[in-house]
């Protein structure tokens, strides 16, 4: 017997594609309310309990002579042998024994050989931990999803992995330092085409990096770096001047001489500007290859501490990406995204942040040039809006960076309940801290947020715990919106909107429901017509179609693609490009039976001559598909990819599986008089 193999492997291809379609078949159907709700009811019960009898455990203790693990309990809790966990973490190694309020875990003679008792009573104290800083389990009925509700400042460990289990294989969580609150959400599923901004709603943004302001900012804090040397050094010198923007001139007292030569100067300058001897001074000008850099630099900067701050909106697969290889604008697309004046801003906000002593001497009116003058804004309390603004004289050096902070978490004064961000520093911010602190006692110290005074605090004695305080007219939103951007870094530079849009649910929806309209009525018109035209062939044709169909779907979810509405147009023209194939095919065996040739020749000419056509023209679009997937952006590239995808499946479908339907059904009978086409 001759095994079919082409009918084997195609069989199998379309086995393949079912499979890969079933997770977007299975994301993307409809669910009632009523379900969901159910659903979730039937999980935070489970979860509840199995957090109950956690709460009822205290402590784990190792008894290495007795080579056994001490569970120290309540007074008559008995040990839950059927808890999920904990038999993740016991597995088959333990038997466990009861005596007063203690339970003994002793380790089996026939237990695993890389199982130590040290090692699980550590997991188990872990998870005891967890379970002790979980305060609450409940549906948020306002986001309806499960939530974990911690203790003010906790976080859970990853020791012993317990969330997995709470959760199951259905959700992941994420959490939400402000609220003390970690959010479930459902797990998405691998393999599933996500759904671009015109189909589920959103916000797409086109961002531009204000790339020379970072080379001035560079440029004018190494002004003050060498201003600070050349006094060091005690060098008469009449100014340090950036004159450009790539120029910084240095200009001597006429009878001063002096060279940049030692160890501190070489370490600002040698590697990255070359220095011009002039009358009375230098020139420092910034190097062509530092200048690429510098702005290249800054662009994947913004890119990270972009992509940082939307990771913490919690939107669920974001894209940031560079438009082009050298080119400084960012593209962001949020798609599902519920609030987009609240991205915008998180976004939008630079967040550098820089602590400035408040200048001794001088006046608001006439800044020496050494200062600079800032503004507090005075905001009502109710409206927040700006009733004035407060000046102050600054001294322009900035003696504490924002780079320093290493958490930022949101609090309430107890007195009056005003909400306000309190800030840690990492270590080098901590001793930087503390020096400035010991030096300036008696002085104010401003805090400076985007170039505005957000408050100047007296100081009073060193303070060396490297703790500080941002106060001002905040709601507890804002202070939360600023507790974040400040936890992902500052933006290298100011940011400007090239473009925007938004794109809401309903309006996605309604896109989605005109599309599926659409591809439904050409779909269903070219099968109406197909069959009445060429009738059994044109059921292959059906079939083929149909297959074809799956490909493109399978071939979408294995790329993990974006389906945009040009996509949509992308499979609907392949629709008709493949049934153009099936036609020119079924013409063709017309044509040769027409001629008189046998019913088995005309089929095999028929296939054979329409294919060379088929893949001529195909092969042409392809390429032309190729070329906008290269230079194309946004919707021309997803709709090139799909139309690419789809070519791709209407070739296969229309000339190898076409060709095995019309072997089964009729080639392969040993009299063939005459086929329905």
């Amino acid at each position: 017997m001759k095994i079919p193999w082409k009918g084997l492997a195609i069989l199998a291809v379309l086995i393949i594609a079912i499979v890969m379609d079933i997770p977007t078949i299975r994301t993307y159907m409809p669910v009632e309310d009523s379900v969901k709700q159910q659903k979730i009811e039937t999980q935070l019960q489970r979860m509840q309990q199995i957090m109950a009898p956690l709460k009822k455990m205290q402590l784990a203790l190792v008894e290495v002579k007795q080579n056994r693990i001490r569970l120290l309990v309540e007074e008559g809790q008995v040990f839950p042998g059927n808890h999920p966990i904990l038999k993740k973490i016991l597995k088959d190694n333990f038997t466990v024994e009861e005596e007063g309020n203690s339970i003994f875990l002793k380790l089996k003679e026939s237990a695993d050989k890389d199982v130590f008792i040290s090692d699980i009573a550590n997991q188990i104290n872990g998870l005891l931990t967890n379970a002790r800083k979980i305060k609450d389990i409940r549906i948020d009925e306002r986001l309806g999803v499960i939530v974990f509700e911690v203790g003010e400042g906790n976080r859970l460990s990853n020791l012993a992995e317990p969330m997995k289990t709470f959760l199951g294989n259905d959700y992941e969580l994420s959490y939400r330092g402000e609220q003390n609150l970690y959010l479930t959400r459902e797990k998405p599923m691998e393999n599933v085409i996500s759904l671009g901004l015109d189909l589920q709603g959103g916000m797409y943004q086109d961002i531009g990096v204000k790339v020379d302001e970072v080379v001035i900012s560079i440029l004018d804090r190494l002004s003050e770096e060498l201003e600070d040397n050349l006094i060091n050094d005690n060098v008469n010198y009449e100014s340090v001047a950036r004159i450009s923007e790539t120029e910084i001139e240095v200009q001597l007292e006429p009878d001063e001489r002096f060279e940049l030569t030692g160890d501190a100067y070489k370490r600002l300058l040698e590697r990255n500007y070359d220095v011009t001897t002039e009358d009375n001074g230098f020139l420092i000008t910034l190097k062509s290859d530092e200048i690429k850099r510098i702005k290249k630099r800054a662009i994947e900067q913004a890119l990270e501490t972009i992509r940082n701050r939307i990771d913490q909106l919690g939107v669920k697969e974001p894209s940031i990406q560079l438009r082009g290889v050298d080119s400084d604008s960012i593209i962001i697309q949020l798609p599902g995204l519920t609030d987009p004046d609240q991205a915008r801003r998180v976004i939008g906000t630079v967040a550098v942040l820089n602590f400035q002593l408040v200048a001794a001497e001088g006046s608001v009116e006439n800044p020496g040039k050494d200062q600079v003058v800032m503004y507090e804004e005075i905001r009502d309390p109710t409206t927040k809006e700006v009733l004035s603004t407060r000046p102050y004289l600054l001294e322009k050096k900035i003696q504490l960076q924002g780079n320093r902070v290493r958490d930022s978490r949101v609090g309430f004064l107890p007195t009056t309940g005003a909400a306000y961000v309190s800030l840690s520093l990492d270590d080098q911010g901590k001793e930087q801290f503390a020096e400035i602190t010991r030096n300036n006692v008696g002085r104010q110290l401003a805090i400076v947020l985007d170039g505005k005074v957000q408050s100047a605090p007296r100081i009073n004695e060193e303070i060396a715990g490297g703790e500080a305080q941002i106060s001002g007219s905040f709601t507890p939103e804002d202070a939360t919106e600023l507790a974040l951007v400040l936890r992902s870094g500052a933006l290298p530079a100011p940011i400007v909107i090239n473009e925007e849009r938004t794109v809401g649910p309903s309006l996605g929806l309604d896109s989605i429901k005109k599309s599926m309209v659409a591809l439904a009525l050409g779909f269903m018109t070219v099968v109406v017509f197909m069959i009445i035209y060429y009738n059994v062939a044109g059921l292959f044709s059906v079939a083929a179609l149909f297959f074809n169909l799956l490909l493109i779907g399978a071939a979408l979810a294995y790329f993990q693609a974006t389906l945009t509405l040009p996509g949509m147009a992308g499979i609907i023209l392949t629709i008709g490009m493949a049934v153009d194939a099936n036609v020119l095919i079924f013409e063709r065996i017309r044509e040769e039976i027409g001629r008189g040739s046998p019913i088995r020749t005309a089929v095999n000419t028929g296939f054979q001559k329409a294919t060379i056509t088929i893949l001529d023209s195909n092969i042409t679009t392809i390429l032309a598909a190729i070329v906008l997937i290269q230079f194309g952006t946004g919707p021309i590239r997803g709709f090139a990819i799909t139309l690419s995808i789809g070519i791709a499946a209407s070739m296969f479908t229309s000339i190898v599986v076409g060709r095995l339907l019309f072997e089964m059904v009729y080639l392969r009978k040993a009299r063939l008089d005459k086929i329905s086409i």
